[in-house]
C-alpha cells in the first residue's frame, strides 16, 4: 500500500475530514489531499506531522502492514471521541462482556 492510501485509510478509520487532520497536524488540507492522492513525496518532516496529526508513530505509519487490528482500530475510534461520550461506551462494552461471560457459564 502506498504511503498516501495509508493516511487516507488511517484518516478515514479516525472519521478524520481534511481539514481536522490538517489542524492536527500543522499541515494544509490540500497539502494532504496530494500526498494522499500520490502526487507528493512526503520529506520526513510531513511524515512526522502527518503520524502526529493521526496518534500514531512515524514508524507504524511508514512500516506498517497496512492492515491494523480490530482492537487497534477500536481504540483509535474511541480515543478520538470526547471524555463523557469514551465514558459511556466503555461502560456498554462492560456490561456486554459482563452477560457473554455470564451465557457461557453452565
Amino acid at each position: 500500500m502506498t504511503f498516501g492510501r495509508e493516511v487516507r485509510r488511517r484518516r478515514g478509520v479516525l472519521g478524520l475530514t481534511l481539514e481536522q487532520l490538517a489542524e492536527q497536524s500543522g499541515l494544509t488540507p490540500n497539502y494532504i489531499g496530494t500526498v494522499e492522492n500520490g502526487r507528493r513525496d512526503p520529506s520526513l518532516s510531513t511524515v512526522l506531522a502527518l503520524a502526529k496529526g493521526l496518534g500514531i508513530s512515524a514508524g507504524e505509519l511508514v512500516g506498517g502492514t497496512g492492515v491494523s487490528s480490530p482492537s487497534s482500530e477500536a481504540a483509535a475510534l474511541l480515543e478520538a471521541l470526547p471524555p463523557d461520550v469514551q465514558a459511556a461506551v466503555l461502560d456498554l462494552l462492560r456490561v456486554l462482556s459482563r452477560r457473554r461471560r455470564s451465557s457461557r457459564e453452565p
